[in-house]
């Protein structure tokens, strides 16, 4: 696989967190800003497919959206694996 290698700068507090977060989940840097990364295009594309939804379809109704949003709160809520209390 090629890769590209970037340089960025970031405040030193959020450099120290993303490094102990790579160190907490056994990875590295690049992985996590890899990943972050990912996300954000992810993200981006479903703008850019909604807008195109928007224009071609006209824009959803926001009871139709607070409907969908609370149904989706509540499904999430549901498969949530419940916590146990730790042991005493």
């Amino acid at each position: 696989m090629s890769v590209d290698r970037l340089s960025v700068t970031v405040p030193s507090d959020l450099g120290a967190a993303l490094r102990a977060l790579a160190d907490a989940r056994g990875t590295t840097v690049s992985n996590i800003v890899t990943e972050a990364i990912g996300h954000e295009i992810r993200l981006a594309a479903l703008d850019r497919a909604l807008a195109e939804a928007d224009s071609r379809f006209g824009v959803l109704a926001e009871e139709l959206v607070l409907q969908a949003e609370a149904e989706l709160s509540r499904n999430a809520r549901s498969a949530r694996p419940k916590r146990r209390p730790k042991a005493a």
